[in-house]
């Protein structure tokens, strides 16, 4: 069945990094949920800032009880808030709007991290199989040789048993590599939203970024791209605009009213027509506006002190990342040193075991070492590609991993 699934992976047609994330940022319903939630808080900042609707109004006024009259008024009525209502309202609807913006663009890039991630999960199982099937070949030839010399009388029977031993290790360790496999496969069909049980292709080989920026460079970046301090800062706003509108209270309304009253059964004049003003009195503004103020001077120091914290964390993450990032690519550059002289201390070992002149077990120990560092070149690959998703969403900004991605060559070694 590991046969089999494998077989049909690695025949499909290949997945692109780049294709996959568009097809997250499409697709994942997390980020249309996003998507809307912006699209509602942008579509309210324009009502925000609209005049409340005129009020008609129709009456029988001072009709007498024997309905020898009937005087009917109609009044429109239209009211007017004063000292930037309206503006402070504006304001603080298009905080929220840009504060789901943010919201959006972090959801965003952690949907892409995670997939980034998956995605060389993926990869490294897949590589973890290629390797165990190169191990497999170089076991049955070992073991081949091994028989021959148990038969030709110059070896023991021990040596075979061994070579049976690792050829039956090493298909646990691949059946453990198949079900890594499957893990990332759902995991990033989950993030696609495909058809739950879908088989994805294999990935691309990966490679090591031509260059990549200095840490302070990367953290001005982070402190100028990152969507969390976009949010941060549309917080203050709103709360200065909340503030703004607690003053504005206790500023009165103003109503403007025009009427026209018709008496009907009426002789000589009867039209008339009526106008004026009227304001509401904030006698009661302070106990109402007050705490208010309060609310929103305390949401701007408690924001103004989330910014600054969020700088300190923004700076720890990409100092880590970098690190990271920059180890992972050592430890690949070593390994790919360390393969070529383990394959040639491999090939050494199996002609001098063929030839009497070292015993299978030290064919067994240059078997297992050349596994070690193949695991470990792939191991650290698929890590370094990680990190630098890691540090793509620590800096919020693409650093061309998406390129990096497919940019790999078979191993020379």
């Amino acid at each position: 069945m590991l046969e089999l699934i494998t077989a049909l992976a690695l025949s499909a047609a290949p997945l692109r990094l780049a294709d996959v994330l568009e097809e997250a940022r499409k697709n994942n319903p997390e980020m249309h949920a996003a998507e809307a939630q912006a699209r509602a808080a942008a579509s309210s900042v324009s009502p925000a800032g609209v005049l409340d609707d005129p009020m008609l109004m129709v009456q029988l006024w001072n009709m007498p009880v024997d309905l020898s009259t009937v005087p009917v008024m109609v009044q429109l009525t239209q009211p007017l808030p004063l000292g930037g209502k309206r503006a402070a309202r504006r304001d603080a609807a298009e905080a929220l709007s840009r504060m789901a913006q943010a919201d959006m663009a972090t959801k965003a890039r952690d949907i892409e991290a995670e997939v980034a991630k998956a995605y060389f999960d993926l990869f490294m199982a897949d590589r973890t199989l290629e390797i165990d099937s190169e191990i497999d070949h170089t076991l049955h030839a070992m073991l081949a040789a091994a028989n021959a010399r148990v038969a030709a009388g110059r070896s023991d029977q021990v040596d075979a048993l061994k070579g049976e031993g690792q050829i039956l290790k090493l298909e646990a360790d691949r059946q453990t590599a198949g079900a890594d496999r499957t893990s990332a496969n759902a995991r990033l069909v989950a993030l696609l939203n495909r058809e739950p049980g879908a088989l994805l292709g294999g990935t691309t080989i990966p490679a090591i970024l031509p260059s990549l920026p200095t840490e302070a460079e990367l953290r001005q970046r982070a402190l100028e791209g990152r969507p969390e301090l976009a949010s941060v800062r549309a917080t203050v706003a709103g709360a200065r605009a909340q503030l703004r509108l607690a003053d504005a209270e206790r500023v009165p309304d103003l109503s403007l009213f025009a009427a026209e009253m018709h008496t009907f059964r009426m002789s000589g004049v009867a039209d008339f027509l009526f106008a004026g003003v009227q304001i509401n009195l904030p006698v009661f503004s302070g106990s109402k506006n007050g705490p208010r103020a309060a609310a929103a001077e305390a949401q701007i120091e408690a924001a103004s002190d989330s910014e600054r914290s969020l700088q300190n964390r923004i700076a720890a993450e990409v100092a880590q990342a970098c690190a990271r990032v920059r180890a992972e690519a050592r430890q690949v550059e070593l390994h790919h040193q360390l393969i070529p002289l383990a394959r040639q201390t491999l090939q050494s070992a199996i002609s001098s075991y063929s030839a009497g002149r070292v015993d299978f077990l030290t064919v067994l120990d240059s078997e297992r070492e050349l596994q070690m560092h193949e695991m470990d070149l792939a191991t650290h690959l698929a890590s370094y590609e990680q990190r630098v998703a890691e540090l793509e969403r620590a800096v919020g900004a693409d650093l061309g991993l998406a390129a990096a991605a497919e940019a790999g060559h078979p191993e020379s070694h």
